[in-house]
């Protein structure tokens, strides 16, 4: 593995709506590698390559109002493991890569971060006002607090691990795992697959939690004022705080468990499941 800082500025190509500007998306595509993502007061993105592995080259381009960074090991990607808490990837004609030899890359973005990740990226996000964020693959992504919202999306079996956040949408399909300490506005979650959500706390106006398939959505602890969770499958959704109404919907052997409901309660069972309110008013 080679060390050397290679550095790509690159203006943004914002979007002018309303007079509002949309920062360029960062896309890092089927790459190998440890990635940091630096939100700051700046328009452009700066890429910086800190050290680099022959194994597994990458490249940067734009296209449009892109910016992209590639590792061109599509179909190569064999998987993530993790051994002794050192982690390392596979990948086909090169074997198996231990985390320190992975590329290391900073990427240096505007406050507003709209970032799409595919292949075996082990990242992270510092702080930042708001956060667009889809991880196709494997790999593990630690995101600091954001001011504002986050859509967050994961695809196979990677993690995501987040601080606080206002609203929260989260999106899981496959086995991979989502998890955020707090989130002060509304939250909606989704998991299709064998895939889990859990938020430590939600205040907010509303709870919206889905399930298809064996995951699992768990919220520990907060206040929201509606919470409506439809269950399709064997999962389970549980909300340990307080809603001020209830609607749940179950097709299936899943259970929907709340703590307690000041309100009504809407229960629709279709199969084994149960929907049970601990306290109701």
């Amino acid at each position: 593995m080679g060390r050397s800082i290679t550095i790509f500025s690159l203006a943004a190509a914002s979007l002018v709506l309303g007079g509002a500007a949309q920062a360029a998306t960062v896309e890092v595509r089927d790459a190998v590698a440890r990635v940091v993502v630096t939100p700051e007061a700046r328009s452009d993105i700066r890429v910086e390559m800190l050290t680099t592995n022959p194994s597994l080259p990458l490249s940067v381009r734009t296209r449009g109002d892109a910016v992209i960074i590639d590792g061109d090991l599509d179909r190569k990607i064999r998987s993530c493991s993790s051994r002794g808490g050192r982690s390392s990837v596979t990948v086909s004609g090169v074997g198996e890569v231990s985390y320190a030899d992975l590329p290391q890359v900073v990427i240096r973005t505007p406050m507003d971060v709209d970032l799409k990740v595919g292949g075996a990226v082990f990242g992270a996000v510092g702080r930042s006002q708001s956060l667009k964020i889809s991880n196709a693959g494997c790999g593990e992504w630690t995101i600091a607090n954001v001011a504002g919202g986050v859509e967050a999306s994961q695809a196979g079996s990677g993690d995501m691990r987040m601080g606080s956040t206002g609203s929260a949408v989260l999106r899981v399909a496959g086995s991979g795992d989502v998890a955020v300490r707090q989130v002060s506005g509304s939250l909606e979650a989704d998991v299709a697959g064998s895939g889990d959500v859990r938020v430590a706390q939600v205040t907010g106006p509303s709870l919206e939690a889905r399930v298809a398939g064996s995951g699992d959505i768990t919220v520990d602890d907060g206040r929201v004022d509606a919470m409506s969770a439809t269950v399709a499958g064997s999962g389970d959704v549980r909300f340990n705080g307080e809603a001020g109404a209830l609607k749940a919907s179950i097709i299936g052997s899943g259970d929907i468990r709340v703590r307690q409901v000041r309100g009504s309660v809407e229960r629709s069972v279709m199969g084994s499941g149960d929907v049970r309110v601990e306290e109701a008013s």
